[in-house]
């Protein structure tokens, strides 16, 4: 019973780190490290954007496979850190398997970060970008005051459970319109500016940095999906921008 509650505490860390945005082979590491911390012999653990599989010979010579599917995910890097500073004390004799198993349930309990830390968040991000990529104060402002109404629209239609691509599309529609609006009434001087500090809290920069990642260790499934999907992300905000700057151009033919 001790052995079958070490894969499930292996698998329960390993899901909580893909939910959260940890690369698959952190993951799959700390799995295999748990496993074998608790006598696990042939320890082997794989992992896809949406999926876990761990299998190992327990102390007693017994195969114990488990399987559990991930579908929620987010980016929160508090999770990642706390599992594996469990993983490390369960590794160096700290916590047994029951102990463990109630961290876990902790860790896997803490909210999402707040709406106004996300939004606030957002803006500052938002604001020093248009400004380092060469936009006065007046460009910087105006991009922050963009993406705070945009956040909140995007917030508020992830937690609708809309369908990942379309919220990004409905934040870039609404970033570019609004930077569009914001220069032509003079809070802005440069249009692309504003627009580039507007979109950036919607690139994919966690899931291509973990595509890059999951690639050079081997990983080419998930690398290939994690590069997908930041691809597909991509080509949401694209097309969100460019669908409202072509209807303002054939409309206004510029700045009014």
């Amino acid at each position: 019973m001790q052995a079958d509650n070490a894969i499930k505490m292996a698998v329960m860390a390993g899901e909580i780190m893909l939910e959260s945005g940890a690369e698959t082979a952190r993951v799959e590491d700390t799995m295999i490290r748990l496993m074998e911390a608790n006598g696990y012999q042939n320890a082997e653990s794989f992992c896809t954007t949406t999926g876990i599989f761990a299998s190992g010979f327990t102390p007693d010579g017994e195969q114990v496979s488990m399987i559990r599917r991930v579908k929620d995910r987010e980016n929160n890097f508090e999770k990642i850190a706390l599992v594996n500073d469990l993983s490390r004390a369960v590794a160096d004799g700290k916590h047994n398997v029951s102990s463990a198993i109630r961290q876990l349930e902790k860790i896997s309990a803490i909210k999402p970060y707040p709406f106004m830390v996300r939004l606030l968040g957002s803006c500052v991000a938002s604001f020093c970008f248009a400004y380092m990529f060469g936009g006065t104060f007046l460009d910087a402002l105006a991009s922050l005051c963009a993406v705070g109404i945009m956040k909140v629209a995007v917030i508020h239609l992830e937690r609708k459970r809309i369908v990942a691509v379309l919220y990004t599309i409905t934040g870039a529609m609404i970033a570019a319109l609004l930077s569009l609006l914001l220069v032509n009434f003079a809070f802005g001087m440069r249009v692309e500016y504003v627009v580039v500090g507007a979109i950036m809290p919607l690139l994919p920069g966690v899931a291509l940095t973990n595509a890059i990642r999951d690639i050079l260790e081997g990983n080419m499934l998930a690398g290939a999906a994690r590069t997908l999907e930041a691809l597909l992300t991509a080509i949401a905000i694209a097309a969100g921008v460019g669908t409202v700057f072509t209807i303002w151009m054939s409309i206004f033919g510029g700045l009014v």
